[in-house]
């Protein structure tokens, strides 16, 4: 019973608060003795891991956003140059462009990896704001493309939640439909208790749309925006925030990413940017 107790109050994020004690059953049934060392040792493997995990990403969060600071002031530094060519500047571009790129991955990696970690504080934020800044962060993707990238706030709601969170679910979002955008619009709206996402871009068809959030496995045939979509869903069915794809070849992506703990937030006049 006591073993049964043990194992019932055990939380795999935190493995070595409830470990056991082989030595308290020895005196007991031989198979309970047997069951302990094997749990007491499992639970050690699992503490190893979750230190191992912990290091990581402090490691990384540190090691990884080093040489990408270097290559973006070196990149502006480059940027205030005068007399560089047309081929220079197209290629000073796709540097700085690529560089939000792997920022971009590198903080949803780390979000990933830090999950269930302490480290994601919650507290409330108004969504609106994080919208709003994660298009501004996207906008560069679109260079010179003939679309128009646009905001409608007609609701403001907040939540309490962890921001970066949000902000990179959001981010992926907003990220998949500017490259996969050639031209028309993409519209960014906050709504009730939902931010909703359109593009008139490539669009998917009801195979690629079936298998668009599960991981990524290249087969020939995927364009590069699955590894987003499924680290959407990942993230999302975490927090409890359903989202919704609908999407038609040659018509356009709609992302829908509900907030049912959204909390309404009076606002004078709904915004359009």
């Amino acid at each position: 019973m006591e073993l049964a107790r043990v194992m019932r109050e055990w939380d795999p994020s935190h493995p070595e608060a409830a470990m056991p004690d082989p030595a308290h059953f020895a005196n007991g049934d031989g198979d309970v003795e047997i069951l302990a060392h094997a749990f007491r040792n499992l639970a050690l493997r699992l503490r190893a891991f979750v230190e191992r995990e912990r290091n990581f990403t402090r490691d990384a969060s540190h090691e990884l956003r080093t040489p990408l600071t270097i290559i973006k002031v070196a990149a502006d530094v480059l940027a205030d140059e005068s007399g560089l060519s047309a081929f220079a500047q197209r290629s000073l571009t796709r540097i700085r462009r690529s560089v939000r790129e792997i920022e971009a991955l590198i903080e949803t990696f780390l979000v990933l990896a830090r999950e269930y970690d302490t480290g994601l504080p919650e507290q409330d934020f108004l969504i609106n704001d994080i919208v709003r800044e994660e298009v501004e962060r996207y906008r560069d993707l679109l260079g010179s493309k003939a679309v128009e990238l646009k905001v409608e706030e007609t609701e403001r709601f907040s939540l309490h939640a962890p921001p970066r969170v949000c902000a990179v679910v959001i981010g992926n979002l907003i990220r998949n439909a500017c490259m996969h955008t050639e031209r028309g619009s993409i519209l960014v709206r906050v709504e009730q208790d939902c931010v909703r996402v359109s593009d008139t871009g490539y669009g998917m068809d009801a195979q690629a749309l079936e298998r668009a959030f599960q991981p990524f496995r290249y087969d020939g045939h995927d364009d590069g925006r699955r590894i987003g979509l499924a680290i959407v869903r990942r993230i999302a069915d975490r927090f409890g925030w359903p989202v919704e794809l609908a999407s038609a070849a040659g018509s356009g992506t709609m992302a829908l990413l509900r907030f049912p703990a959204a909390i309404p937030v009076a606002a004078a006049q709904p915004r359009s940017d």
